[in-house]
């Protein structure tokens, strides 16, 4: 089933390294559209007088990007939270000016696009697929393979979008679009920081003690593959490559498993309950690594992992998924493109998704998506999103 994605996946990665090499272009300074290039009413200095940002401007000041921010050949979109949101977040004054100026750089590039003023007016309503608007950052992520020059950065991108409460950026609300405009660029204002990730998904999933059995499946699954180039660890773990997944926790596995065992014991043991219990049981209890037992084929685990990651190039934040249920192809498509997909449906709370409703064909009530945090239920790593489930799509 992953055979059927393998060589787009290549081919995508492909371009996309390509596409890095151009953005690095863009990025160098460009003419800009005021033939005066004022330096009085850059976005920096505009940024600076107005008292809302003061820790935001004391942040730029300390990474250096004050003075980026103020050439005036240049064009930017800077998200700056106000001091009351960077307070809220915990980067209080003090905070700022004690960061690791490392940490601290990474966090306020992140912020700030560039060689573009991206006004509210010209950001695109996210589609029922994904975010349709995709923006570059300053953030290099890491640095392109031979024949590439040397430390050619590849740019950590952002998703500016619309829905029908407001617009975002990523997965959160802009407080205030069109905050400040200045010769050179425009500042929204997101309700809170917008954090850099810090690893791919593959990283972030296999790490995570809780996703153990979601890991098992993934490794199984992967056994079918007839190259290491056609795995499901292969794409998540590509920097470039953006992914939608679903990944239920080990509650819903164990679930599962007991269920699928009692149920196939209690049929063959001519309802034997207490054989089927202690049989499921013991399924239980053998943990991960049932999944790697004859009882789950390779080709098994594929086809349900498959069932659990939006089509490629699918990186849909809880903000742009509909309030309304609608459908959602994923990896099983390739195989069977009549399939209807996932059934998917958000649900905000003061423009962050609180809530996330996802169901299966086959299963008869929808899973709903575990809090990451304080913020909602999206996870974020450097090529996608994942949701933390607590049931297991079915396909059938």
């Amino acid at each position: 089933m992953l055979k059927k994605y393998s060589r787009q996946i290549q081919v995508y990665v492909a371009a996309l390294l390509l596409l890095s090499t151009a953005c690095n272009k863009v990025y160098e300074p460009v003419a800009s559209n005021n033939p005066a290039l004022d330096t009085v009413n850059t976005i920096g200095k505009r940024i600076e007088a107005n008292a809302s940002f003061s820790i935001f401007t004391a942040a730029l000041k300390r990474t250096g990007m004050y003075a980026y921010l103020n050439v005036p050949s240049n064009s930017f979109t800077v998200y700056a939270p106000s001091d009351a949101a960077l307070t809220t977040a915990g980067l209080s004054l003090a905070v700022v000016n004690a960061m690791p100026l490392q940490d601290l750089t990474a966090v306020i590039r992140y912020h700030i696009l560039q060689n573009e003023k991206l006004m509210s007016a010209n950001i695109a309503a996210a589609t029922v697929a994904a975010p349709n608007v995709i923006r570059i950052s300053s953030l290099p992520i890491g640095t392109l393979p031979a024949p590439a020059p040397a430390n050619f950065p590849i740019w950590m991108p952002l998703f500016p979008s619309k829905n029908a409460v407001t617009n975002t950026i990523n997965n959160i609300p802009i407080a205030a679009a069109d905050a400040i405009t200045g010769t050179n660029g425009v500042v929204h204002s997101p309700a809170t920081v917008i954090m850099p990730p810090k690893s791919v998904l593959w990283d972030t999933i296999s790490n995570d003690p809780d996703l153990a059995y979601f890991k098992a499946a993934i490794q199984r699954g992967d056994q079918a593959a007839a190259s290491s180039a056609e795995t499901f660890q292969y794409a998540l773990s590509q920097p470039v490559i953006n992914l939608t997944v679903f990944a239920p926790n080990n509650a819903a596995f164990q679930a599962l498993v007991y269920g699928l065992v009692y149920q196939q014991v209690f049929a063959a043991s001519s309802g034997n309950a207490v054989l089927a219990d202690q049989q499921a049981t013991a399924a239980v209890n053998a943990g991960p690594a049932f999944l790697s037992s004859a009882a789950v084929t390779p080709a098994m685990a594929q086809g349900i992992v498959a069932y659990h990651l939006l089509t490629l190039n699918k990186r849909v934040y809880s903000v742009n998924f509909p309030q309304t249920a609608a459908n959602y192809q994923t990896f099983v498509n390739r195989s069977i493109a009549a399939h209807p997909g996932l059934t998917i449906s958000s649900t905000l709370a003061s423009g962050f998704g609180a809530a996330l409703s996802v169901k299966g064909v086959g299963n008869p009530s929808a899973a709903a998506a575990i809090a990451g945090s304080p913020l909602g239920v999206d996870r974020i790593a450097v090529n996608g999103v994942f949701y933390k489930i607590n049931q297991v799509l079915l396909p059938q």
